[in-house]
């Protein structure tokens, strides 16, 4: 079974199990569970498809076993030996940013003005367009300089410019009678 049978199979079965219990809670409404079973029917028949032209093309032959551990989301064991992982290509994470929850909110507010006026579209195109200028800087930013990490360790107390440590003046002694 392959990874995307999976997926379809473990949809199919959301599916159709949402649909029974549904059509029972919701006092047998129809259009809901009809739904529901439509989402649950559709995929599964897509994943039995993969299933089959798998087995037609005489693809890899797993136990039955390993088609469950596949078909429940669990992902195959690490072959045996050492593991190395100066010998595989890892990819960079960019650094976090807020930018793209930025664009994100510039594209609802455009679809939304798409609606309700041309308003909400240009504030929602200038938002757009100031986030992906900001991200686009930060891209660049991250780039040019390298990943900037913020100082960890408090200064010594050495490390600042030496000064009196009394800088008032000494009033000197008490006068009185």
């Amino acid at each position: 079974m392959t990874d995307e049978a999976g997926v379809l199979l473990r949809v199919s079965g959301f599916g159709i199990v949402a649909g029974v219990i549904y059509w029972f809670v919701s006092d047998f409404e129809a259009l809901g569970a009809i739904s529901l079973l439509l989402l649950g029917f559709g995929p599964g028949f897509a994943g039995l498809i993969l299933i089959q032209e798998q087995r037609h093309r005489g693809g890899t032959r797993e136990s039955r076993a390993d088609a469950m551990r596949r078909f429940a989301g669990i992902p195959p064991q690490d072959p045996p030996g050492p593991k190395d992982l100066a010998a595989e290509d890892l990819g960079v994470l960019p650094l976090p940013t807020i930018w793209p929850l930025a664009a994100s909110m510039g594209v609802a507010v455009l679809f939304t003005g798409l609606i309700y006026g041309l308003w909400l579209v240009i504030l929602g195109l200038g938002l757009l367009v100031y986030a992906t200028w900001g991200w686009l800087a930060a891209v660049n930013r991250e780039n040019r300089y390298g990943r900037l990490q913020a100082d960890t360790e408090a200064p010594s107390p050495q490390s600042g410019p030496t000064s009196d440590p009394r800088p008032y003046p000494d009033p000197g002694p008490p006068s009185g009678p």
